[in-house]
């Protein structure tokens, strides 16, 4: 078989992609990215205004189609009501990135006195509603035949911390039900990457590093230290390609991947 030119292989337009939490940090650089490549979006996140505002900027900008939806992920029926917007409007979903999630109010930053409603809290944001939209996603994919799925996990998830970067800092450490929660989502990431090939359907991860988002400057310089590259991740810049790469034929071959995009952390001793 003649092989596509690289440039198509990477091309969104006449593709639909939806990122859930599309609107701020790490979803508006995603959807961003994929705009960039021509693709027609969906973004969601808990507050409608929000997403319709987003999916106007990407129009005016871009030039694509784009609808923005109220979804609050940790409710299964919104999940549901949100998909269903979605193909109504465009038929199929070419990729799917979940990113919404998050950090909630209330955590410790330790083991010994988080409490259990906090736990509760991390684990429903970020793994259940994972699971919830690979859930919604695959129901509308499978008789397509194809689809790619983009899970946001962490690097948090495949090491112990060291908590000395929040030393003497007005900062709560790394919360363990974050990480545990994104451990999860890694594991929900391989599983369902072995469930869904059969459809077509690629699974995979991306586990992003710290990103530098206005922290105290002694933390970004102990974080930088730790990092092979030493810097933090730039927003806008430094997590889009990743992603796009993953959801594009580019990546027809690579699923049940976790791709690290640190700039070394995880692996710098």
């Amino acid at each position: 078989m003649e092989g596509k030119n690289l440039s198509n292989l990477l091309d969104f337009h006449g593709k639909c992609v939806m990122v859930t939490g599309g609107c701020q940090n790490f979803g508006k650089e995603i959807s961003d990215g994929f705009a960039e490549f021509g693709a027609n979006l969906v973004v969601t996140s808990r507050d409608a205004v929000k997403a319709q505002h987003r999916a106007e900027e990407l129009t005016g900008k871009y030039g694509v189609k784009a609808i923005g939806i109220g979804m609050d992920v940790t409710e299964e029926a919104s999940v549901q009501n949100a998909f269903k917007t979605a193909a109504a409007e465009f038929g199929e979903i070419a990729a799917l990135v979940n990113n919404a999630g998050g950090h909630g109010k209330g955590t410790t930053g330790t083991l010994v006195d988080e409490p259990l409603p906090v736990w509760d809290f991390y684990l429903k944001a970020n793994l259940t509603g994972t699971f919830l939209c690979l859930r919604e996603y695959a129901r509308l994919m499978i008789p397509h035949g194809y689809g790619a799925v983009v899970n946001i996990a962490s690097v948090t998830s495949l090491l112990g911390r060291d908590r000395r970067v929040y030393q003497d800092l007005p900062m709560t450490p790394n919360p363990i039900p974050y990480t545990t929660a994104k451990a999860g989502v890694i594991g929900l990431t391989y599983d369902s990457a072995a469930v869904l090939g059969k459809h077509g359907i690629r699974v995979n991860a991306v586990s992003p590093g710290g990103f530098e988002r206005g922290q105290p400057e002694p933390f970004i310089q102990a974080y930088s230290e730790r990092a092979m590259l030493g810097r933090m991740g730039r927003d806008g810049v430094d997590l889009k390609g990743a992603v796009v790469f993953l959801c594009s034929d580019a990546a027809g071959y690579i699923t049940g991947h976790n791709l690290y995009v640190d700039g070394g952390f995880s692996r710098f001793k």
